[in-house]
């Protein structure tokens, strides 16, 4: 993937619109000041012409820019055209090329060459060129009445270094919107492609658990089978029996896990979205969570302005969160601890679900690589389940992040946008 540094062209044209604003106010400035106090002889009525369809362009421009239909490169050309011409019969009716401010025939030049294609910047440098030839054989001689020659010197220098202080600040400021806007695309063109080459990665893995899943059903059915054989065998042993009880709740928790998986790397149809309340998806979940992790003492905090909103989730958020849970209660047991806390509060936005534990705690470089990076802190462990959260959660339009905690620990927030109204299964 080419990631290209260039401004949008709707970027493009917001800078060239206050650039010209900023050129019809001064131009109006300048012949003010050369027409009233320098008394210099110009054509008024032909340059406030020219100047006041350039405020006219300005405003169509604003307009445009309202507008929801894409701004192409060859519209910014055109525009850069306009600009171009109307500077120039500016300059045409001001002494042309001895013009101290004919330079700025450069500035079309220079935003063409940062923001356009080559060929157009190329059309803009060989119009300002033109341009530029045309005034040093034809312009309009302005008119000095009662200055001498050194008089007139003194009064072109002046111009070149007011013109000198314009560009200088102009370029700096444009082209340093125009580099932000720059930074700010490569920016996002880069978390895009991390975040592709991510899915491509995560879909591979989904292929493998798949297959893993599908042979894993076999086993699990055979165990159930000789479970309930069992049972049948050892008739009136209570206490094997519920023995047997948990053996096969576990049993049928790691198949229900399995077709869940099967159901998110689409497989079946049933991992459509759909909206449930809140209190229902949580209900389940946790009870399922706490016949799988007996020995951990959950604590749930439900805030009381938070009430049972819906949300809109499909089968991979339960995964999810289960998978959050179990490295919480993981990281409690490394600091000896048995508590898990759950918070869940919500606003007129979204959802906050908070799983805090007891445990180490994760380096700052950890909890930046969190969710978008393979990588355990557990013995044995694979690394994967933070990473399927992180996508999972980012499907639905969720967000996942990692804090420590200042009693110790890690806090790990969840937040997911509540439901609208006409949200429909799938």
């Amino acid at each position: 993937m080419q990631i290209r540094l260039t401004a949008s062209p709707r970027d493009f044209i917001q800078a060239v619109l206050c650039l010209r604003v900023i050129a019809v106010a001064g131009q109006i400035a300048v012949i003010v000041v050369a027409f009233r106090w320098l008394h210099v002889v110009m054509p008024m009525q032909a340059l406030g012409g020219v100047i006041g369809l350039l405020a006219v362009t300005a405003l169509l421009s604003a307009v445009r820019l309202r507008a929801s239909w894409p701004v192409t490169e060859l519209e910014v050309t055109l525009q850069l055209f306009v600009d171009v011409g109307a500077l120039a019969a500016l300059l045409y009716m001001s002494g042309g090329y001895t013009n101290p401010f004919a330079s700025l025939l450069l500035f079309p030049v220079t935003l063409a060459a940062v923001g356009l294609a080559w060929r157009y910047a190329a059309t803009v440098a060989v119009a300002c060129l033109g341009a530029y030839g045309f005034l040093m054989f034809y312009c309009l001689n302005l008119g000095f009445p009662g200055r001498d020659v050194r008089s007139i010197y003194r009064l072109h220098c002046l111009g070149a270094g007011v013109n000198f202080a314009l560009s200088a600040t102009l370029l700096a400021g444009v082209l340093g919107y125009m580099a932000m806007k720059m930074r700010a695309r490569d920016r996002e063109l880069s978390e895009l492609r991390e975040q592709t080459l991510r899915h491509e990665h995560l879909n591979a893995l989904g292929l493998l658990a798949a297959g893993a899943a599908h042979e894993l059903s076999t086993p699990l059915a055979t165990m159930a089978v000789v479970v309930s054989e069992l049972k049948t065998q050892r008739q009136g042993q209570q206490e094997f029996h519920e023995s047997l009880d948990v053996l096969n709740r576990q049993i049928h928790s790691c198949k229900s896990r399995l077709t869940t998986l099967l159901q998110a790397v689409g497989l079946t149809r049933s991992a459509d979205r759909h909206r449930v309340r809140l209190r229902e998806v949580l209900k389940d979940l946790l009870e399922t969570w706490r016949m799988m992790r007996p020995g951990v003492r959950l604590d749930l905090v439900w805030d009381e302005n938070a009430g049972d909103p819906y949300i809109t989730v499909d089968e991979s958020f339960s995964q999810s969160i289960t998978n959050l849970l179990n490295n919480a209660a993981d990281a409690s047991a490394t600091s000896h601890s048995d508590r898990v806390a759950l918070l869940v509060a919500a606003d007129a936005a979204r959802v906050r679900i908070t799983i805090e534990d007891e445990g180490p705690g994760l380096s700052k470089d950890l909890m930046q690589k969190a969710g978008k990076t393979v990588f355990t802190t557990k013995p044995g462990g694979f690394g994967l389940g933070l990473v399927l959260s992180h996508t999972s959660l980012n499907r639905l339009g969720g967000e996942l992040t990692l804090n420590s905690r200042a009693a110790g620990g890690t806090c790990t927030a969840i937040h997911i946008p509540l439901a609208t109204q006409g949200a429909l299964s799938g």
